[in-house]
């Protein structure tokens, strides 16, 4: 990240042409550089405009001072900009060669080309965002659907740093008075109360594990899942594909064995975003390729977030399908199976799984909603607060910090050995929220931020 008393660049819109483009300039400088580069009331660069979130209409200016193309010009003070100083904000029409022009010109006047997170690094730094919620403005900016941007921009607005707060707050008063304790030792008024201390740390540690809990539905509702059909040949697994895309992708015949590879597609189940594999019938294999194919659903099947099994309820299940059925449960960490062909005379026993037609449709609606409550559960009352990997991390090596704490209290150790636990705890979760300064972890993830923003 640049020194933050420089003034940065860059484009804030995506790459490509559009209708409409956003150059965005940060820092002291911002609106001095800014007005030399734009022309209002044809009465020369920059005459007449002040920081008050007015939006000014005029012609943009190059490094020559030739207009270039005309828009919108805002200047905004620190205290209603983004990054917590004063910004300035060009919308030219979406021209690639328009706002790398104008991205050339504001460094020519003294600007330097921001770099990825920057412009939210100094919001955080600026105390407009804490760390966790400057990392959902990159998942809402990511989201694939609206399920996903909901849940990132809740995140955005605070909710998993208002959970965390109290948690914080609790550690911090403990330490205080575990360093009470410590430095006064003679007085008794201020050592540790053991039976109190040890129900906070047991109620901290329970709101860790409900927190960390919430963390298998939230990272796929950040991340997606990998969902993947497999059984015999011919049991319609194709067929099924197709019918949960609403297409036709995969290749349908009545030959067994018609697909030889996996078959990978996109597919959204009610805001979760999945990808959709197909795999080849898992068979005794005769060929080389058959058992490239057949080798290929085994990888997949031991890396899917859920696994679909389907059955043929047109005819018995045989030793094959059961010795199948029995991989699946030992290998797959979830799974579901559904009973096909439900079109046809049944002759197969459903066992309690859902029956469903992919020729029909039939029970396909029902089983949508059955594979996304397995995914995520149920119809959530509130949307996961915990979606990100390192936040989840964060609260386990709390939770477990927190454990020896609990068990140096039971044990009647010395302050000192409880208090370098809740230290501990405090220090891992403040790392969510960036309550500390932390520069090598700052970069490391802002850097995964797209420019210009």
């Amino acid at each position: 990240m640049h020194d933050l008393d420089t003034t940065v660049v860059a484009v804030a819109t995506p790459p490509g042409r559009g209708g409409i483009g956003c150059l965005r300039l940060s820092g002291e400088r911002s609106a001095a550089i800014a007005r030399t580069m734009f022309e209002y009331g044809g009465k020369g660069p920059g005459h007449g405009l002040d920081q008050g979130q007015k939006p000014y209409f005029g012609r943009f200016l190059d490094r020559d001072q030739a207009p270039l193309d005309h828009g919108f010009l805002i200047l905004f003070d620190a205290r209603h900009a983004y990054t917590g100083e004063p910004t300035a904000e060009l919308w030219t029409h979406g021209s690639p060669a328009v706002l790398q022009e104008l991205m050339d010109t504001a460094i020519e006047a003294g600007a330097v080309a921001a770099g990825p997170g920057e412009f939210t690094y100094r919001a955080l730094r600026n105390g407009r965002l804490d760390l966790a919620r400057s990392e959902a403005i990159r998942d809402l900016i990511e989201a694939r659907t609206r399920y996903q941007a909901r849940v990132a921009f809740e995140q955005a607005e605070g909710s998993l740093s208002r959970r965390i707060a109290p948690l914080t707050s609790s550690l911090e008063e403990w330490i205080a008075r575990g360093e009470a304790a410590v430095e006064f030792v003679d007085e008794s008024e201020t050592h540790l109360p053991a039976g109190r201390l040890a129900a906070a740390i047991d109620e901290t540690i329970e709101q860790c594990n409900e927190l960390v809990a919430v963390f298998r539905t939230g990272r796929v509702v950040r991340d997606g899942a990998r969902l993947v059909l497999v059984g015999r040949p011919n049991v319609g697994k194709s067929s099924l594909f197709n019918r949960l895309l609403e297409r036709d992708r995969a290749i349908v015949t009545e030959v067994a064995g018609t697909t030889r590879d996996t078959l990978e597609e996109d597919l959204v189940l009610d805001g979760i975003p999945v990808r959709l594999i197909d795999t080849a019938g898992l068979r005794e294999v005769r060929d080389a390729v058959e058992r490239e194919g057949v080798s290929r659903a085994q990888r997949a099947l031991e890396q899917a977030d859920l696994v679909l099994f389907v059955l043929d309820g047109s005819r018995e299940t045989d030793d094959l399908e059961r010795a199948t059925l029995t991989r699946v449960e030992a290998e797959a960490a979830r799974w579901v199976a559904v009973v096909n062909k439900s079109d046809l005379p049944p002759r197969a026993e459903l066992n309690g799984n859902l029956a469903v037609s992919a020729k029909t449709g039939d029970g396909v609606a029902e089983l949508r909603a059955l594979l996304r409550e397995h995914l995520i559960g149920g119809a959530p009352p509130e949307h996961p607060v915990v979606t990100n990997g390192r936040h989840a991390a964060a609260l386990g090596r709390a939770r477990d910090t927190l454990t020896k704490a609990a068990t140096a209290v039971k044990e009647g150790l010395s302050e000192e050995w409880v208090l370098e636990d809740l230290k501990q705890a405090r220090t891992e979760l403040a790392a969510i929220t960036g309550a500390f300064d932390v520069e090598d972890l700052y970069d490391r993830i802002f850097s995964t931020f797209c420019i210009g923003k």
